[in-house]
């Protein structure tokens, strides 16, 4: 399913990127476990684990948000995210559970009226939209389109918001005590 986000809450749905990201690239790493790769990028990254993850996740976002592309990628962490973005399908056959082989995000999202013809004509299955302050509402983001049902796409955006919004309340709660 091919989805888009509207966040007029600032900060949830990027949040929610980078830990879909997260959670894509550990569950990689942890399907490699214990194996030895061929990919010599692979390999250093499962020997390096823990200590390039957080700044490869960091740059993924970055590029996957910006369509771009690293020239000359030197590190472990930029090698990494110029690998992750060059091949998917790898990550795909390598990391069945990974999200993006149900859901992808498409960057920018458009107008609300793009969007909705967009879904209209096909070309997207739906779009969330994330309402203002889910912290202090509890509201949670709405999927607006016709071919959810049976996806699974709502409960697992939903679940992916739901722990960052309680997180959020926890960080505040902590500030103000």
């Amino acid at each position: 399913m091919r989805y888009a986000v509207i966040d007029r809450s600032g900060w949830l749905g990027d949040a929610a990127r980078r830990d879909i990201i997260a959670t894509d690239v550990a569950t990689l790493l942890d399907a490699l476990a214990g194996t030895a790769p061929a990919d010599p990028v692979l390999a250093e990254s499962l020997a390096a684990r823990g200590t390039f993850e957080a700044r490869a996740v960091d740059l993924i976002h970055t590029l996957s948000v910006e369509s771009g592309r690293l020239r000359a990628p030197v590190t472990l962490h930029e090698r990494f995210a110029a690998w992750w973005m060059e091949h998917p399908d790898t990550v795909r056959a390598a990391a069945p559970e990974v999200s993006f082989t149900r859901f992808v995000e498409v960057y920018p999202a458009r107008p609300l009226g793009r969007l909705a013809r967009l879904v209209a004509d096909g070309s997207l299955d739906g779009y969330f939209i994330v309402p203002d302050d889910s912290v202090a509402t509890g509201e949670a983001p709405r999927f607006v389109g016709s071919r959810a049902a049976g996806s699974g796409i709502e409960a697992w955006y939903g679940e992916v918001t739901e722990a960052l919004v309680a997180r959020q309340r926890v960080l505040e709660a902590n500030e103000g005590a």
